[in-house]
């Protein structure tokens, strides 16, 4: 072995180790010189910290180089002995240190790493196992990462002998890791340093767990545009705060410790005049805690050592007994406080607004102001200026804003833009009401803070739930139908989320207020966020707006639940099918075999298609019976449960198949929905009708012919009681079993029939010929069974809702013989719980009262205006106002295109399906169900307050070609009967014509 080759060789490593490699490439790309920066170490970390991310990249690959180069030259050089090939890297890591200030870590894992990569690996791989440990033992911070580097290091000689079996190897690997273990307790740390000394900016994208929830919302809104000051974080911290157990003293020196002097002075000079310093904990200012007036804000500050006092005076307040008392009653963790610095801003006017009424979430701007700071709003002691804004309309907001008066605090034009603010944030932060801290310097209106009124959740939306199930209910249908809703719901959720469901209560996901049901859109927005769905999620159930496409990032932990949800959907038609054959056609069968028996004792038979309604009346009233109907009713709601699955799965299985496929609703043929078919049936009906009265086609025909055609004819007759029986399970909300199905009020439908007959044409749709081509049939495919499936699951869960209800009615006509009630419809205004507890207890009753109290309120909550969302759990105090029939300067109401078309004419008020709709009007709806079918048909156009595209009305329009604009909110109080419109079923607009 040439000793010369190797005394080169050793020679030329350590030249090489002192060359500055890293600092040549900070100063190219950053122009600054690691040595004076930080610990004065000139590394790797320290050029990504200081120098910034090329740089740090360039220094990575120069160091990578370095340390491959000797190991190559001593394996070239000496093929026979490995171990000089290590070796060569203790003199390259001694000339790094002692001369280039590194401390060669990097060049050691890439030389053995081209060395053995089995040896490198394992080094690696143990060190990460090391560094977890250390997290469960330290907790995360840079202790933990610190020991692990080093037992990392120290481990090397151990993988050199598992994997080399050489003891020269082991002896230089053993060289290299005590040398590398030495300059690692010997250097600085400047990742540890770089996080004490570290300011984020609010003009940077911040992370709430390490800035805090006021600085994180504080950086959006200035990143967004709004008037926000500049401002500085002095981030959270753990290192050196010490243990909280030895007291909190320790811990505020501690924090006192942590501040160094180039820290100090780099904010100063970064805010040359007066500062302000404010607190930005974690929690504070959140979703669910708002933490007003815990922590201290301390300013105006002019000086470095006045500045140094601020941001600790701030920083120990977070320990103070009201601040800890306050967080144990949020059951909120102890965690850290991130410190902001702003300019001081020298007010003229300050204060605090609400973007809504902080009591109940009524449309009201309130707006609290002095003159100078805003800290003498928030700190109570001096009453303020107050305002309340009235934005419910245009105009409501227009007439308030005229009405002030200037006075010597505020003037007008800074009450308009501070509602334009007001109104501009809560849009910002997806209809989240506001409490804002704002702040007029003369010129500017600035926002100094912005957060959640905590008070006001959660949020209650009609969304969604305006459509399912409309109107409003009472408490019998609510007692059924919530448990049934809010159980599947949280099945779907379960089967998403997995595990992380398990802090959820689903119970929670409906509620009644004012008589009126809601979703939860604080629950709901809580599980979009979880399953990684994107933030215009809120705006979704708050507003109706469309939610954009989630990143893939952040849905990638919902995968696995989404593909068993994904699997579920896939499964449904099969076991659907299943479930009709082994369930739902039995029970049905059941049911309708039993009321049968009463039909046939007045001579009228039944068929397997036909559903039969018994008479309401009680043969037997006493608790025996009772038990009995009880039963069934129970027995019935078991056989809801899996059909309300099936029901809400499948329209969301067909919306996502519709997506994917890209298909038109127009290419689905709805001929077997019963809102369809059962039109489509009368219209025969109708035309039957016609032909038995007139002669000739195009005859004109009186009402009273008609009638009197129909009563003479009992061929017509028995065809219209058929039909009762088929389609008689239908109801103007199907949803709600205290709405009477068509077969309890055949008066109106025989009505609607001769209605029908008198026109000369009768529209009957034949099956349509669409013009597809090879792919869009295929496409069609994938969503036509599924619609079809979907149309099935309907009509069962229709047929056992009308069989509850007439379950029930049996029930009441018992109470009424026992003079439990008193009239008709009482026992809808008990919930499901009551009517067990009466039953089973077989006790002498009386719910008078009870249910005086209830109809009352449900009266009173029909004429209320209901709020599309209520924020907090109590329905706005606002009084009753008169809604003008213009709602803007150009009269024309914005809504949801459901069925292309473009009519003008006269408006008639519908709010029954009775309705008696007359010649060529335009139906004005509050909502629509396969029960509002027939008084569709006779409209020349549709306008509903409730529904989107999917809704039963705009399937109905789209079949027949009758234009449609859904979601008109108020459109039956806003309209009036015989008032001229043109409604725009492209643009979704009805345009006030007179």
């Amino acid at each position: 072995m040439p000793l010369p080759t190797i005394a080169l060789l050793l020679t030329a490593s350590f030249s090489l180790g002192a060359l500055p490699l890293t600092g040549w490439a900070v100063r190219v790309f950053s122009r600054r010189d690691l040595r004076a920066l930080g610990t004065g170490n000139v590394g790797v970390s320290a050029a990504f910290i200081h120098g910034g991310k090329l740089a740090g990249i360039a220094a990575v690959l120069a160091e990578m180089a370095r340390g491959i180069v000797p190991v190559l030259a001593g394996r070239f050089c000496f093929p026979d002995a490995p171990a000089i090939a290590i070796a060569l890297l203790i003199p390259l890591v001694a000339g790094r240190y002692a001369i280039a200030r590194g401390g060669g870590v990097t060049n050691a894992v890439w030389g053995l790493l081209v060395f053995s990569p089995p040896v490198a690996v394992s080094s690696g791989l143990w060190g990460l196992l090391v560094w977890g440990l250390a997290q469960r033992w330290w907790g995360e911070g840079d202790r933990a990462r610190l020991f692990a580097s080093r037992c990392g290091c120290l481990c090397t000689p151990i993988w050199v002998w598992v994997w080399r079996q050489s003891m020269p190897e082991f002896l230089a690997a053993a060289g290299l890791a005590l040398l590398l273990a030495a300059i690692n307790f010997s250097q600085g740390d400047d990742m540890a340093l770089s996080k004490s000394e570290q300011l984020f900016s609010l003009d940077d994208s911040l992370d709430a767990a390490i800035c805090g929830d006021k600085a994180a919302k504080l950086s959006q809104l200035k990143r967004a545009g709004f008037n926000v000051p500049a401002g500085f974080i002095l981030p959270s911290q753990e290192e050196g705060r010490g243990e909280k157990e030895e007291g909190r003293r320790n811990e505020e020196n501690a924090y006192r410790l942590l501040i160094s002097n180039s820290v100090i002075q780099n904010l100063k000079s970064q805010i040359q005049n007066r500062m302000i310093v404010r607190s930005s904990a974690a929690g504070e200012d959140g979703d669910t805690s708002s933490a007003a007036g815990q922590y201290q804000t301390i300013g105006p500050v002019f000086t470095e050592a006045e500045l140094l006092d601020a941001i600790n005076r701030c920083s120990q307040s977070y320990w103070t007994s009201e601040a800890v008392a306050y967080r144990r009653q949020r059951q909120l963790p102890d965690t850290q406080m991130a410190v902001l610095i702003q300019p001081y801003i020298d007010s003229k006017i300050a204060g605090v607004m609400f973007s809504r009424n902080p009591l109940d979430g009524g449309s009201q701007i309130i707006i609290e102001a002095l003159p100078g700071g805003a800290e003498s709003v928030v700190g109570g002691q001096v009453t303020p200026v107050h305002l309340e804004i009235d934005f419910s309309t245009p105009e409501s907001l227009e007439e308030t804003l005229s009405e002030f008066e200037n006075n010597s605090i505020i003037d007008k034009s800074i009450i308009a833009k501070l509602v334009k603010q007001a109104q501009a944030i809560e849009a910002f932060f997806h209809g989240i009401p506001q409490d804002i801290e704002w702040s007029w310097d003369g010129g500017k209106v600035w926002i100094l803070q912005s957060r959640p009124i905590t008070n006001l959740q959660p949020f209650w939306t009609r969304t969604i739930a305006a459509e399912v199930i409309p109107g409003a209910i009472r408490p019998l249908t609510w007692s059924i139908n919530r448990p049934l809703t809010c159980g599947v719901w949280g099945e779907i959720f379960q089967v998403v989320l997995g595990d992380r469901a398990l802090g959820l209560n689903f119970n929670e996901t409906a509620t009644l207020l004012g008589s009126h049901a809601y979703f939860n859109a604080t629950l709901l927005g809580e599980i979009f966020r979880m399953m990684g769905l994107p933030e215009q999620g809120l705006e979704f159930l708050l507003r109706g707006q469309k939610m954009g496409k989630p990143p893939l990032e952040k849905i990638l932990p919902s995968l696995p639940g989404l593909w068993r949800l994904v699997q579920r959907e896939r499964a449904l038609n099969a076991e659907f099918k299943r479930d009709r054959t082994s369930i739902f056609l039995p029970a049905l069968q059941s049911l309708e075999k039993e009321e049968g028996r009463g039909k046939k004792e007045e001579g009228r038979g039944s068929s397997e298609e036909e559903i039969l309604m018994p008479n309401a009346q009680c043969p037997m009233p006493d608790y025996q019976y009772l038990s009995e109907l009880l039963e069934k009713a129970e027995q019935i709601q078991e056989w809801l449960k899996p059909i309300t699955y099936y029901n809400i799965l499948g329209p969301i299985g067909l919306a996502i198949r519709k997506a994917i496929f890209r298909v038109n609703d127009d290419w689905l043929a709805n001929d077997s929905a019963p809102e369809i078919s059962s039109v489509r049936a009368l219209q025969q009906l109708a035309q039957k009708l016609r032909q038995a009265a007139v002669s000739q086609s195009d005859e004109t025909v009186s009402v009273a012919h008609l009638a009197q055609t129909f009563s003479e004819t009992p061929a017509l007759q028995a065809d219209f009681e058929k039909w009762l029986d088929i389609y008689g399970y239908l109801s103007e909300v199907g949803t709600d079993i205290a709405v009477p199905t068509w077969r309890e009020q055949p008066e109106v439908y025989q009505k609607m029939l001769i209605s029908m007959a008198q026109k000369a044409e009768i529209n009957l749709v034949e099956k349509r010929k669409l013009g597809l081509s090879f792919g869009q049939k295929w496409r069609l495919d994938k969503c036509q069974e599924r619609a079809s499936v979907k149309n099935e699951i309907s009509e069962i869960y229709a047929r056992l809702l009308a069989h509850l209800r007439w379950t029930f009615l049996e029930i009441e006509a018992c109470g009424l013989a026992m003079q439990v009630f008193q009239e008709s419809g009482d026992i809808f205004y008990l919930e499901f719980g009551e009517i067990q507890q009466w039953i089973r207890s077989g006790a002498s009753v009386s719910f008078k009262d009870t249910i005086r109290d209830r109809r009352d309120r449900l009266v009173a909550d029909r004429d209320r205006p209901i709020p599309a969302v209520v924020y907090g759990n109590l329905l706005p105090n606002s009084q009753k106002r008169a809604i003008e029939l213009a709602t803007s300067a150009t009269n024309i109401m914005q809504g949801i295109p459901a069925s292309i078309g473009r009519v003008e004419g006269f408006v008639k008020i519908c709010r029954t399906a009775s309705t008696d709709l007359g010649e060529n009007a335009i139906a004005v709806v509050p909502y629509t169900d396969a029960g509002w079918a027939p008084l569709l048909l006779g409209a020349t156009a549709i306008i509903a307050e409730v529904g989107g595209q999917l809704s039963h009305g705009a399937i109905i329009a789209r079949e027949y070609k009758i234009p449609a604009v859904m979601n008109i909110a108020e459109a039956t109080t806003r309209l009036r009967d015989g008032q001229k419109v043109r409604v725009d079923g492209y643009l979704g607009t009805v345009e006030l014509l007179e």
